[in-house]
């Protein structure tokens, strides 16, 4: 889970800014003001940001490229403060991106960046969204209240075999999206000590409408294995509402000082319902011929989530834990499916078990985290395609178990060096479609993850950053056809610092090293795959006033 807070605003005036640019044509710029419209009480925060970039991958075909990418973002607040017992935020923001297609290549190819396809596409979102806090603090209790409402709409179309074919010409899907959310929160004060507790109830809300979502066959569509006709389109419309509702609660207790056990429950409630799907064959000239029709499909279900754990500080700079918490992710229905039976996928279910400590040493100088986790999952929603390339969710069991170790130092004042090891075993120990894949790894779960950075920050202003980041074997299909083998790059970033400014020269993988962030077979085109970020690097300057 990420939680992505945002600054409040605040009582004094702020102004802050950022630019940035770099080779690829690479701008971005930041920009912040914030203050009081009553001293004390009403504040306002409005910021904003514009970037935008050549590709990386250039298609020589067309001579363009196919990856570049332009977009802004903007976020105003407004915040009431009518006393010491309320806090009100009010919270609007809108994104608009727009970018090249997807930048799919042949895996092998002696260039990684450069493509030959009929044309590149382009991928378009634009959201916007509002959400209303409420807070009030009694002496003895806390009640918060969350009301957001998000929209976005979302467009793409890519060459689907990324090669000079005349197979898959275009790769189209348009989506709406639309949640609504409601969260109530009651809490102990923030002063309780022995006995905490919070319980709340949850809301949420959502519609997906997807048109036009599928494939556009060319004149050598029969290359590819397709049983469509040159010209014709495999097209879907498709209406997607879910509904959930949770109630939950948990306590925590210190017996004695140094132990503390927390208990948590959640009871959930999914519905979801695929209102209508229709795929058609649209061929020039001709009317549309319905493939597939669906409506009114529903996958519901309760569940119950129980959480415990246990924190046992011998001193205030050594602390175990231990953990075991119920994962879950509901049951839903898929929004492409080929048949009735692919229509639904079931609920995936897990107990997850952890153990760890956290300290700090020498003065706060030197602090070493340690977890071991194990996590057997049942119905594990794997996403993959049918035999139209439909994308599809299917249920599988897997198990994951691994470590994480953290370490942090400070050897010399302004000198931090902060280090990160984790190791996961994530396999497939069934997978009802197919046996053959029992024992495979995961996908997108590399064995094997490792960062280093040094930095060091002078009295006089002087920065300095160098960092190290790797991955293990990395495996893009359930058959474990498609890898990416291990690899790491470096990044470098130095600079001057002021009271109220700083100046940086930065540098992304120095060595220019080539890995594959993505990958898909897709015979008899081969197997394709989207690069990481090639060696890039820049000035940045920030400023506060």
């Amino acid at each position: 889970m990420v939680n992505i807070i945002t600054q409040k605003p605040t009582n004094e005036f702020e102004v802050t800014g950022s630019a940035q640019y770099g080779n690829f044509d690479d701008l971005d710029l930041r920009a912040s003001i914030s203050g009081p419209i009553i001293d004390d009480e009403l504040f306002f925060r409005l910021s904003g940001s514009y970037g935008s970039r050549d590709g990386y991958v250039r298609n020589t075909l067309l001579d363009e490229d196919v990856d570049d990418q332009s977009g802004w973002t903007g976020r105003a607040q407004l915040r009431w403060v009518p006393s010491e017992e309320w806090d009100i935020l009010l919270n609007a923001s809108f994104e608009d991106y727009d970018e090249g297609g997807a930048p799919y290549v042949a895996l092998g190819e002696s260039d990684p960046f450069e493509s030959e396809q009929d044309f590149n596409g382009f991928n378009e979102l634009t959201s916007d969204s509002q959400s209303l806090r409420i807070a009030y603090t009694h002496p003895d209790f806390r009640v918060t209240s969350v009301t957001a409402r998000r929209f976005s709409r979302t467009a793409f179309e890519f060459d689907g075999d990324a090669s000079t074919i005349d197979g898959l010409l275009r790769t189209l899907n348009e989506a709406d999206n639309s949640i609504f959310s409601q969260e109530l929160l009651i809490q102990s004060p923030e002063d309780a000590e022995k006995f905490q507790w919070t319980a709340g109830a949850y809301f949420e809300s959502s519609q997906i409408t997807q048109s036009d979502n599928g494939l556009e066959f060319g004149a050598d569509v029969a290359l590819l294995g397709f049983p469509f006709p040159p010209g014709a389109s495999n097209l879907a419309d498709v209406e997607v509402d879910t509904t959930t509702f949770a109630l939950f609660g948990q306590v925590s207790y210190q017996p004695v000082e140094a132990l503390t056990l927390t208990a948590g429950l959640r009871y959930e409630s999914t519905r979801s319902t695929l209102e209508s799907f229709d795929r058609f064959l649209l061929m020039p000239g001709s009317p549309p011929s319905t493939l597939v029709s669906l409506e009114d499909i529903e996958q519901n279900n309760t569940e119950l989530l129980p959480s415990f754990i246990a924190q046992y500080r011998f001193n205030p700079n050594l602390m175990v834990y231990g953990s075991i918490i119920r994962g879950y992710r509901p049951p839903g229905v898929n929004l492409t499916p080929s048949t009735e039976e692919t229509a639904t996928f079931e609920a995936e279910r897990s107990w997850n078990y952890e153990i760890g400590l956290k300290s700090s040493w020498l003065d706060d100088r030197l602090g070493i985290n340690l977890a071991v986790f194990h996590n057997p999952v049942e119905n594990f929603q794997v996403l993959t395609f049918d035999d139209q390339l439909g994308s599809v969710i299917e249920n599988a069991d897997v198990s994951i178990t691994g470590a994480e170790l953290e370490l942090r130092a400070t050897p010399l004042d302004g000198l931090d060096i902060i280090a990160g090891l984790g190791y996961v075993n994530a396999e497939f120990t069934d997978y009802p479609n197919n046996d053959d894949f029992v024992g495979n790894k995961l996908t997108y779960a590399p064995d094997l993850t490792y960062n280093l950075a040094v930095q060091y920050r002078s009295p006089s202003g002087f920065f300095g950053r160098v960092e190290l980041q790797g991955a293990g074997i990395t495996y893009f299909e359930a058959d474990n056809s498609v890898k990416q083998d291990p690899y790491a790059i470096v990044n470098a970033r130095l600079g001057y610092e002021g009271d109220n400014y700083g100046v940086y020269l930065f540098a992304n993988n120095i060595f220019d090293t080539e890995y594959v962030n993505q990958a898909l077979a897709l015979p008899p085109i081969g197997n394709l795959g989207i690069y990481g970020a090639p060696g890039t690097y820049g000035i940045q300057f920030k400023a506060r006033f």
